[in-house]
């Protein structure tokens, strides 16, 4: 019974993700979709080791023209010139010093692949200080090219650490 209600959510998810390409996926067999994975998982780690080594051009280069981009405490950051000024300007604050993703879970559709899972984000202050370190949760949705690459289109995230407070500045 479980193994069948495994397989439905993951027929069920096939559709939706389908759905949001507009065409059916290539292939469902025993209720997993496989179109594309291989290129989603590739993407997803150059995308994340981008991240890790403050490669700001290799990061970019997996940015989709039209991504938008919410990141927690601030107003969302649309389009790949506003991306980069974002990000430009978070790179001028602080440096990775360690990015840690764990439960992560892929699911991949027609065009589409949506990517959820936890985070531990070591930050390290340009201007020198103690390191920073975030954790909290992701949801990123890829989005496949017409020369079958994947880009990076849409990201939310939160932080399950608290702000810290006035008198701890």
């Amino acid at each position: 019974m479980r193994m069948k209600r495994h397989r439905a959510a993951v027929v069920i998810t096939a559709v939706i993700l389908g759905g949001c390409g507009g065409t059916a996926p290539a292939s469902v067999a025993e209720g997993v979709v496989v179109t594309g994975r291989a290129g989603v998982e590739r993407a997803t780690t150059a995308f994340h080791q981008a991240l890790r080594t403050n490669d700001l051009e290799t990061f970019m280069s997996y940015v989709a023209e039209d991504v938008f981009f919410m990141p927690p405490g601030e107003p969302p950051v649309h389009g790949r010139d506003a991306m980069r000024k974002w990000m430009t300007g978070f790179l001028a604050q602080y440096r990775t010093s360690s990015l840690t993703l764990a439960d992560r879970e892929v699911l991949v559709g027609s065009g589409w692949a949506v990517e959820l899972g936890t985070f531990e984000w070591a930050l390290q202050p340009a201007a020198g200080g103690l390191p920073v370190v975030d954790r909290g949760n992701y949801m990123q949705l890829w989005k496949e090219q017409g020369d079958k690459t994947w880009r990076f289109a849409r990201e939310v995230y939160n932080s399950s650490v608290p702000p810290a407070t006035a008198s701890a500045k």
